[in-house]
């Protein structure tokens, strides 16, 4: 931009010089000097500040899907980059093993309901055979206290009141025994949970559900609106529920992110709402529109890994920063690709006199975007 505005410059003086307004002399020819001089002082150099540009991109997040169970693969409906909505299937894992695992659910939760029902009985069971006790005892201290008195009389000996004093002692064992049955039967009803449910039966109920939930996960499906890439799953394949074994890879193109570098020294004058222009290569001669929507205030190098070493000592370089662009409504987000690079100006409260100059070098390079393939 520099030399097209100094070849105007110097075309402006051959015209004056040739119309002999002006001298043909080395002094006014030197002039282009003084004129390149101002263009640095007052025009380029406040324009990195005034409307800051760097390099664009467009971004989406690539899902690895890694299935939550794992099995042999029986079927793959997903085809490579064919444009999938949010649920739809991707594959099926071998159901049967699953199904095999709910029907055990189901008939242990059927069990587990009667024996919640034989507690019951157990308990009636239980509380009957307490009150017999309790009245075979209640006999047992009538008689050992008649005994009582008839030894003190001198009417029977003392052997029989001994053989009462067993009977009595084996009638309260029995009372005791009982009431432990009692609460045995009271402490498995009474184990229930906060909506009322006995616990047994509410852990039968769990492991059929988390058995259903199982099933269900052996179908496969898209975490969003996107496609799969690279698609290298065959049937017949095993597939494990592991992070770092991905089945296949799934692009999201639900939401598309325009992110732009700028360096450092400009980022204080970068402020969200401001206007932005872009010149992608996906679109020669075009130019999208938008505001700064967010500043990243970080970057890969101002992250602290977690390790077990002193962090090594390196060249430091200044990093551009992240600026989230948020584009205008009239621009059709699904003819932007995610990889798709450009470049943006930010044009911010400075200088605003340099914004004509950034919108004529970005107007120029979405032009040559016809013939310049590199950034």
């Amino acid at each position: 931009m520099i030399l097209f505005l100094t070849l105007i410059y110097v075309a402006f003086l051959f015209v004056l010089i040739k119309l002999k307004v002006l001298p043909n002399t080395s002094m006014t020819w030197l002039s282009t000097i003084v004129w390149v001089v101002v263009l640095f002082l007052f025009l380029f150099i406040p324009m990195q500040w005034g409307a800051p540009a760097g390099s664009a991109r467009i971004l989406t997040r690539a899902v690895q899907i890694v299935p939550n169970v794992a099995g042999q693969v029986v079927e793959i409906t997903a085809r490579q980059n064919v444009p999938l909505k949010e649920g739809d299937l991707l594959f099926r894992i071998d159901p049967k093993p699953f199904e095999i695992a709910v029907e055990l659910a189901e008939a242990s939760l059927v069990r587990t309901i009667a024996q919640a029902l034989q507690d019951k009985d157990a308990l009636a069971n239980a509380e009957a055979q307490m009150k017999q006790a309790e009245a075979v005892r209640d006999l047992a201290q009538a008689r050992f206290n008649d005994d009582a008195q008839l030894v003190q009389s001198g009417a029977i000996s003392e052997n029989r009141l001994q053989r009462r004093e067993t009977d009595l002692d084996k009638a309260k064992a029995g009372v005791d025994q009982a009431q432990a049955a009692v609460s045995r039967a009271k402490t498995e009803l009474g184990a229930v949970t906060e909506g009322g449910l006995i616990a047994k039966v509410a852990e039968a109920q769990a492991r059929l559900e988390q058995a259903e939930w199982n099933m269900e996960q052996t179908n496969v499906r898209a975490p969003g609106d996107g496609f799969v890439t690279n698609l290298a799953l065959a049937k017949g394949q095993r597939v494990v529920a592991f992070p770092l074994a991905p089945s296949m890879l799934f692009v999201d193109t639900s939401e598309k992110l325009l992110v732009a570098e700028i360096h450092q020294i400009y980022l204080r004058h970068v402020k969200p709402g401001q206007l932005v222009e872009i010149a992608m290569k996906t679109h020669p001669g075009e130019l999208l529109t938008g505001t700064v929507d967010t500043v990243i205030n970080l970057t890969a190098r101002g992250q602290a890994m977690v390790a077990g070493t002193i962090a090594p000592t390196g060249t430091i370089q200044p990093e551009p920063f992240f600026v989230r662009i948020k584009l205008d409504d009239t621009v059709d987000t699904d003819l932007l690709l995610p990889g798709a690079v450009g470049s943006v100006a930010i044009y911010t409260e400075n200088v605003a006199a340099t914004h004509v100059i950034r919108k004529v070098m970005l107007r120029m390079e979405s032009i040559l975007n016809y013939l310049n393939p590199a950034l």
